[in-house]
């Protein structure tokens, strides 16, 4: 099922695709795995959340376009014309936001690329946190979700805001895709519970592995929100 929404411009996802590989050359990106994704089909990339680069840094973890679904807040002028224009996806965080999952729905459906961040906000990025939004997606699509680290985005301690030092490194590693659904119905919330579950242990693994792997930290907590290491994790199922 795609919903009512009709699939967003597949070229204009490219064209944010080629100004995002652009803009990436003031930092030294290194993308690893980029041949995991699968080259036809719907795909939707999770992606863990630290920095405000990151939502510029995941489509170019793809070889294909890929429709972000980026914070409503964001869209103001004259960024909205430019996330219009590249045909990403707003997602408003208060609430369950059903225009952006048919959104992200009928993108699938027409065999496409979404990216998400189900941990929805910036922070620490260790995935403690998600939204089930995702793990809904991948229920009623049948999309495999591949896993995305973003690591160097931010420095440590810094504020959301904050961007790295020019020409410092940044690593995006790209995992194999997973197939997260489980058993039951995806409208029932304990069914959609266990699969956003999943998700994030795949997630949250796949950033661990990473960080080990390139000997980047993960840049902890915004100041204004210390980590809690007994936190448990996050089951509203919208966005």
């Amino acid at each position: 099922m795609t919903g009512d929404a009709a699939p967003l411009s597949t070229s204009g996802a490219a064209t944010g695709r080629n100004l995002a590989a652009l803009l990436t050359r003031l930092w030294r990106v290194s993308v690893t795995g980029s041949h995991l994704v699968p080259a036809e089909g719907p795909v939707i990339l999770a992606a863990n959340h630290t920095a405000f680069l990151d939502g510029v840094l995941l489509p170019v973890a793809s070889p294909r376009p890929v429709h972000v679904m980026a914070k409503a807040a964001i869209w103001v002028p004259p960024l909205d014309r430019l996330l219009r224009a590249t045909s990403q996806i707003p997602v408003d965080y208060d609430g369950p936001d059903r225009t952006a999952l048919k959104q992200g729905l009928a993108v699938l459906g027409a065999g496409g690329v979404i990216g998400v961040f189900p941990e929805a906000h910036r922070g620490a990025g260790d995935v403690r946190h998600i939204r089930h939004g995702a793990a809904y997606l991948a229920a009623r699509s049948g999309a495999p979700v591949v896993p995305v680290a973003i690591l160097g985005a931010r420095p440590a301690g810094a504020g959301k805001d904050a961007l790295p030092r020019m020409r410092s490194r940044i690593d995006v590693l790209v995992g194999e895709p997973v197939d997260i659904r489980v058993d039951g119905d995806p409208r029932r919330r304990a069914v959609l519970a266990r699969s956003g579950e999943r998700l994030r242990q795949v997630l949250a693994d796949h950033v661990r592995t990473a960080a080990l792997r390139t000997g980047q930290e993960l840049p902890g907590p915004l100041p204004d929100q210390p980590h809690d290491p007994h936190a448990r994790p996050d089951h509203r199922s919208h966005p």
